[in-house]
C-alpha cells in the first residue's frame, strides 16, 4: 500500500459539529499515509470546515439539507442531485472508502463508490462494520480507521482559515474595540431549544463580571433580534451582537481570538475545542461523555439538582434541565477555566 499513492474517499456530511470532529481522522490518515490522495464528501453547509484544510486533496459536496427539505416538493431535483453527486463520487476509483456517518444519505455514496474496500460506522451489511455507539463520537470514528488499517486515528480537531478571513475578523474586532480587551464569545442559540440557556440569564451573568468585560454574541441572522432585545438592559459598551454578521470561517477565526467561550452543546463548542480556547460548555439533553470535547480547555456544567437523564429531546424537555444552571455557576466556571482572569 505504501509503494503507491493510495486513493481514499472519506464521507462525513451531517451536522457541522460532526463534520468538524472528522478533521481529527483526516489528519490521522494524512500522518499515516503522507502521499495518499484524500477526497472528502461532505455537506454544502460544511464546506468551509475543509476549504483550507491542507490534508484534503479534493472536496465533493452534497446538499443534504436541501434534499431533506425538497424530497416531496421537488422529487425530480432530489433524484438528479443524488445522481450527479454519485457520478462525481464514481469519477475516480478508490483503494479505500470510509463512511464515518453511517446514515442512508451517506451510505448510498459508500455503496456506489468504485472502491476496493469499504468501511462504515454502523451495521450496514455490504461493508466492513464498526458499531459501538456507546463510545465517544471521536473514538467511534477512530474505530473505523483502525478497522481499515489506518492506525489508531486522532482526537485533536482543527479548523483552518485563510488570510482574508483573518483580516476580516481583525477589522470587526477593531470596529468594536475588542483588541487588547477581555471579552467572552457567547453562543446562546442552537438548533435544539432544549440545549439553550435562557437569553435573559446573560444579563445577570454580565452583572457578575467586571465592568470592563464585554460579551460578544454570535449566531444566525434570525437570532439577531432576540439577542438584541434580551441584552437591551445592559450598557452598549458591554455587548456586541454579531449574530448574522459572520461566515462559518470568520466565526472560527473570531473564536480563536476570544478570551473565553460560553456555549451549549453545539457547533461553537467544537470550534472552541479545535482552537483550544478556554471554554465553559452548558449541557442539558445530550451526553458529554459521547459528544463533549476531549481535553482540558473546557469546563462542563450541568445543573446540580436537575437529575438529568440525557433524554436527547430536541424541542421540549419536561425537566428543563438547562434552565436550572445558575449564573453564579457559570461565573465560577469562567474563573476556573481562565485561571481567575474574570
Amino acid at each position: 500500500m505504501a509503494s503507491q499513492r493510495v486513493q481514499i474517499l472519506l464521507i462525513k456530511q451531517t451536522s457541522l459539529g460532526d463534520v468538524l470532529h472528522s478533521t481529527a481522522q483526516v489528519r490521522a490518515i494524512r500522518e499515516r499515509l503522507p502521499d495518499c490522495h484524500l477526497t472528502i464528501l461532505t455537506s454544502t453547509t460544511a464546506k468551509d470546515i475543509y476549504r483550507h484544510n491542507p490534508h484534503v486533496d479534493r472536496i465533493i459536496l452534497f446538499d443534504r439539507y436541501q434534499v431533506k427539505q425538497s424530497w416531496w416538493r421537488r422529487p425530480s431535483w432530489v433524484v438528479r442531485h443524488i445522481v450527479e453527486t454519485l457520478r462525481e463520487v464514481r469519477r475516480e476509483p478508490y483503494d479505500l472508502a470510509l463512511d464515518l456517518q453511517g446514515r442512508w444519505k451517506s451510505v448510498i455514496f459508500l455503496w456506489g463508490a468504485r472502491a476496493s474496500k469499504r468501511f462504515v460506522k454502523g451495521r450496514w451489511w455490504f461493508a466492513h462494520r464498526f458499531h459501538h455507539p456507546q463510545l465517544h463520537a471521536l473514538e467511534e470514528m477512530n474505530g473505523v480507521l483502525k478497522l481499515a488499517g489506518l492506525g489508531g486515528g486522532g482526537q485533536q480537531t482543527e479548523f483552518f482559515t485563510s488570510a482574508a478571513e483573518k483580516g476580516s475578523v481583525k477589522q470587526k474586532m477593531s470596529r468594536y474595540s475588542l483588541e487588547g480587551r477581555r471579552w467572552i464569545l457567547c453562543c446562546p442559540i442552537s438548533r435544539w431549544p432544549t440545549k439553550d440557556w435562557p437569553l435573559e440569564n446573560y444579563e445577570e451573568l454580565a452583572r457578575r463580571l467586571p465592568d470592563d468585560v464585554m460579551l460578544v454574541f454570535a449566531g444566525s441572522a434570525k437570532n439577531c433580534e432576540a439577542i438584541r432585545l434580551a441584552l437591551a438592559p445592559l450598557p452598549v459598551s458591554r455587548v456586541v451582537n454579531l449574530a448574522g454578521d459572520l461566515s462559518l470561517a470568520e466565526f472560527a477565526e473570531l473564536t480563536n481570538q476570544a478570551t473565553a467561550v460560553l456555549t451549549g452543546d453545539s457547533f461553537p463548542l467544537h470550534v472552541a475545542a479545535a482552537n483550544r480556547r478556554p471554554t465553559v460548555a452548558l449541557f442539558g439533553p445530550t451526553d458529554e461523555t459521547r459528544v463533549g470535547p476531549i481535553g482540558d480547555s473546557t469546563v462542563i456544567i450541568r445543573a446540580e439538582s436537575a437529575n438529568c437523564s440525557r433524554c436527547y429531546r430536541r424541542t421540549y424537555c419536561p425537566k428543563a434541565c438547562i434552565r436550572k444552571i445558575r449564573p453564579d455557576q457559570i461565573h465560577q466556571a469562567l474563573q476556573r477555566v481562565t485561571k481567575g482572569f474574570f
